[in-house]
């Protein structure tokens, strides 16, 4: 078990060496995430969203079924006392109805499994991994607030099946941010952020990781974790 630091913040993450850890993509998902009331981290792995979002919500709720992940999260919410604030919650995401109401979510952040519900291969990807993106989005649409706001992150490749389906689980997709490792680069992965009960209607933008061997201005953002997107949008208006 390793402890490290959680960018941008004064706490610390434990992380399993045999488990997942996370990676820039979280950071930069987690720097598009607006304040509220409560948020639910879906499928939190090791919970780098919500010590990342955490000071900007009253409470947060992170769920996962991965035993093994939660008790490095639990050991990280203890060691930065955050019982008050981060809720954990070891539970299959397609059973949350019966622990939590409808409209009860200003803000959902989602880092789901990238496997293809449809077409996936049993044979080469292990059972663990089977994952209905198309199910969780209408459970998003249940937890959100009228107005309330999903953020997720996904490969660019299934961009258009992702809105195609945020669209039929009745949300409305809002902002779509291309994120590219360097400005020579086509982007591998898209964050979207879709709302509840809102009308049709987005933003197109692009992230840069880095110029040439530097970060940008935006990543450097990034590890400060203030949030970005209205920065990003004003260079826009301005044409800066």
């Amino acid at each position: 078990m390793k402890l490290d630091e959680v960018p941008g913040t004064n706490y610390k993450i434990f992380q399993d060496d045999n488990e997942f850890k996370y990676t820039s993509d979280a950071l930069i998902l987690s720097s598009f995430v607006k304040s509220g009331k409560k948020a639910m981290d879906l499928g939190c792995g090791n919970g780098i969203l919500s010590l990342r979002i955490c000071n900007r919500f009253d409470e947060v709720h992170a769920v996962d079924k991965n035993k093994n992940v939660l008790e490095s999260f639990k050991k990280s919410i203890t060691f930065n006392k955050l019982e008050d604030k981060i809720y954990l919650l070891e539970e299959n995401i397609f059973d949350l109805k019966k622990f939590f109401p409808t409209n009860y979510f200003d803000a959902l952040i989602f880092n789901p499994p990238y496997y293809d519900y449809e077409n996936i291969k049993f044979n080469t990807i292990e059972a663990k991994h089977f994952f209905d993106i198309e199910k969780s989005l209408y459970l998003v649409n249940y937890l959100l607030k009228n107005s309330g706001s999903l953020y997720i992150i996904y490969p660019t490749y299934r961009l258009a099946e992702l809105i195609f389906k945020i669209n039929k689980a009745g949300l409305r997709v809002k902002n779509i941010i291309n994120i590219h490792g360097n400005i020579s680069k086509e982007a591998k992965s898209s964050i979207i952020i879709a709302k509840k009960q809102a009308n049709f209607g987005n933003d197109f933008r692009d992230f840069y990781i880095r110029d040439g061997l530097d970060y940008t201005d935006e990543m450097k953002k990034v590890y400060r974790n203030e949030v970005i997107l209205w920065f990003i949008f004003a260079q826009h208006l301005l044409g800066i």
